[in-house]
């Protein structure tokens, strides 16, 4: 699988447990994860999950199945505006940080509030977010942001962004 990725493709994943599922109903998408590439020669990746290892970690990406990912990656005309070396150096600072537990629960409640308010939670839901540590989508976000680019200009205040929205971009495309 590494021979066809690139430095910073985006891994969508379609899980199959019950927590996977409540992600994919909450967010109205059909992915519940995201990872990303650092050096498919290396075969590294980087994400935020709470397997065994909880938190911001690397993985070998050579352990993948592909079966129920997407492989996402950036499109030119946006890629060039982005400081590659930004995003990946973004990625190894945050190694180790804590998974977002109470805020993905969090964002999932108030997205779900959100439908029947209407989006009016929406401010509320950034505040709550931005002092807490990642989740998968977030840290996705966060680290394109770092180095210049908004991978989801459609959803405003990205950074409680869901594996759906990113999905959902026009700034990158399924391969």
């Amino acid at each position: 699988m590494t021979k066809e990725l690139e430095p910073l493709d985006i891994l969508l994943y379609k899980g199959k447990d019950f927590t996977s599922w409540l992600i994919e109903v909450g967010t109205s998408s059909a992915y519940s994860h995201v990872a990303l590439v650092v050096d498919p020669k290396l075969s590294l990746g980087i994400e935020s999950n709470t397997g065994h290892q909880n938190g911001v970690r690397a993985f070998d990406l050579r352990k993948v199945s592909m079966a129920g990912v997407d492989l996402y990656r950036i499109k030119l005309d946006f890629l060039a505006k982005v400081q590659k070396e930004r995003v990946i150096s973004f990625l190894v600072d945050h190694l180790g940080a804590r998974y977002d537990l109470f805020g993905v629960i969090g964002l999932g409640l108030l997205k779900i509030l959100s439908l029947v308010t209407f989006g009016r939670t929406k401010i509320w839901n950034n505040n709550f977010q931005k002092k807490r540590d990642y989740f998968c989508s977030e840290l996705c976000y966060a680290a394109f942001n770092s180095a210049g680019l908004d991978i989801v200009p459609a959803v405003p205040e990205a950074d409680v962004t869901s594996p759906g929205d990113i999905a959902k971009s026009e700034v990158i495309q399924k391969i």
